[in-house]
This record gives structure tokens, sequence and C-alpha cells, in this order.
């Protein structure tokens, strides 16, 4: 699939939202069907994707090489191999429900420079 750099930015005015502060947020960038009709069926749509297309997702993000203990994020149910291409900058704990093929998430830090490739 292509690759879309996404450069995630704190846009927030000065003494805006203060709870954040110091604090991660998590982003979800979900996949969905411009064209209305499409949209009264994307259940169906991504059935027909999950049994035509087993194993392949709809939505992938590279791996965070700044994220966790020496540049790897952790291995475990629902997260990205450490074999991702590690384009992606700032990003934490990224996650693919399997379920889910058109949906991914991740945990960042507005303080810092983070900027995500989706790949669809």
């Amino acid at each position: 699939g292509q690759s879309y750099e996404i450069r995630m930015l704190d846009n927030r005015k000065l003494g805006e939202l203060p709870e954040i502060n110091g604090k991660l947020v998590k982003s979800i960038f979900r996949v969905v069907f411009h064209d209305r009709r499409l949209q009264y069926t994307e259940h169906q749509q991504l059935e027909g994707w999950r049994w035509n297309r087993p194993g392949d997702r709809i939505l992938d993000i590279g791996e965070s090489h700044l994220a966790g203990a020496g540049g790897r994020v952790p291995a475990g149910p629902h997260l990205f191999p450490p074999t991702d291409i590690p384009m992606s900058v700032g990003i934490i704990d990224p996650r693919a429900n399997p379920t889910q093929l058109n949906t991914v998430e991740f945990l960042w830090d507005p303080a810092k420079r983070t900027s995500v490739f989706i790949q669809v």
C-alpha cells in the first residue's frame, strides 16, 4: 500500500486543556468510505476484504523507533511486530485490533516531535 506521513501537532491555545500537560494522548485513525452508499454497507465491504485477503490489513502503521526501552515496542497481542518499517517518530504503543482491519491507534506526547506513517 501507499504510505502517508501525518505530523501530530499540539495546537492548543495558551492555557487550553491544562489537564493534558505532561500526559500522553491517544490518537485513533480509521479509514472509512467517502461514498454514502458504501457507508451503509461498510461492515459487508470489510467482511469481503477479510474473506478475499486473509491476513491483510486495510490500514497499517510503521513502528516507532523512539518508543519504549531500547527503541523497541514491546511484543504482545495486538501490537505491531518489531519487523515493521521504523519510519514513525515519537509514537508509543502502536496497536491494531485484528478484528478492525481499517483502524490503528497509538499514544504520543504533545510536547515532543511526532510523525506517524500510515499505510493504506
